[in-house]
């Protein structure tokens, strides 16, 4: 028991000691590059944005494993992989004898023993609270995304014109698998959802109220995300996201790679079948218009934003 206190309180020592400058640099780096992103929003395309923002946040996510990182206590390379767990004082490496002159006196040095541990510190109280935050948002992340696929799986398939339509839109976006097409209930915006059969689905009380133009439109915003392979991406950036929940920064990342996300879309749309009157964007304002609600953040979904 007294091992295990020890271990605990190492790790959350490791853990403070990444999180906090983790919450600094990571506001200095997403805020350079979303100031970045917003000066350069009329000369560079959304794609290169959004990639530009998401290589910064993957690169926050990924910096205990980058080889440039300092050595963590969690890892082996770590004086804290050598450490006495009782006294929490970081034993000397056995390479560091190797290098010590041989003379006739003994080279051993006496270390104070210390009480071993008998109550958590706060450090590791904050790990704790870490690992139950994260618990609890992978939660509910993935109850929304089980509850997104009992939707699709409780919808009704669209009728042949609707079908007809979405296989025009989908030779014009140069899709050569598989999309479906189905009726949702009502209170959603359209959307696409899932990662090997991807299906776009379209609320019921907004299917009367649009026109085959229209239709058109929300097809081919929904098809970009498919062509872009952007529902991997938000299942990458939910993970990174649920990792990092006690990171305000990340969300607000996150969010800004959602809006730069659907304007790549939106830019994948007019480059593959043209807009040269801006119709485009104003029959998607108009779909926005109908399906006032947003659509619940969740592991594979994607909606019209």
């Amino acid at each position: 028991m007294e091992w295990m206190l020890g271990q605990l309180n190492t790790m959350g020592e490791a853990f403070v000691a990444f999180a906090l400058p983790m919450l600094v640099e990571s506001a200095l780096l997403i805020g350079l590059v979303l100031l970045v992103a917003f000066a350069i929003r009329h000369k560079v395309r959304a794609a290169l944005r959004c990639g530009l923002v998401t290589a910064v946040v993957l690169y926050l996510a990924l910096t205990p494993f980058l080889p440039s990182y300092p050595p963590s206590h969690f890892l082996p390379s770590g004086n804290a992989a050598f450490a006495d767990p009782t006294t929490h004082q970081a034993a000397e490496h056995p390479r560091a004898s190797l290098s010590r002159p041989l003379t006739g006196q003994s080279q051993t040095t006496t270390v104070g023993i210390g009480k071993p541990p008998h109550s958590i510190t706060w450090q590791a109280g904050v790990l704790l609270l870490w690992l139950g935050g994260v618990v609890v948002v992978a939660a509910v992340m993935l109850r929304r995304a089980c509850a997104a696929c009992r939707d699709v799986g409780r919808s009704e398939d669209a009728n042949f014109l609707m079908t007809d339509i979405l296989s025009y839109c989908r030779k014009r976006m140069g899709i050569k698998g598989k999309v479906r097409l189905c009726i949702s209930e009502d209170g959603t915006r359209p959307a696409v959802c899932g990662l090997r059969r991807p299906v776009i689905v379209v609320p019921r009380n907004l299917v009367p109220k649009l026109g085959s133009r229209h239709l058109r439109d929300v097809l081919f915003h929904e098809l970009a995300h498919v062509k872009r392979h952007d529902l991997w991406a938000n299942v990458i950036q939910n993970v990174v996201q649920i990792v990092h929940f006690y990171n305000p920064f990340l969300w607000i990342a996150g969010a800004a790679i959602r809006r730069l996300r659907d304007e790549a879309a939106d830019e994948t749309v007019r480059e593959t079948v043209g807009d040269a009157d801006c119709a485009y964007a104003r029959r998607l304002a108009d779909v926005r218009r109908l399906a006032p609600l947003p659509v619940a953040a969740n592991l594979d979904l994607i909606g019209v934003a």
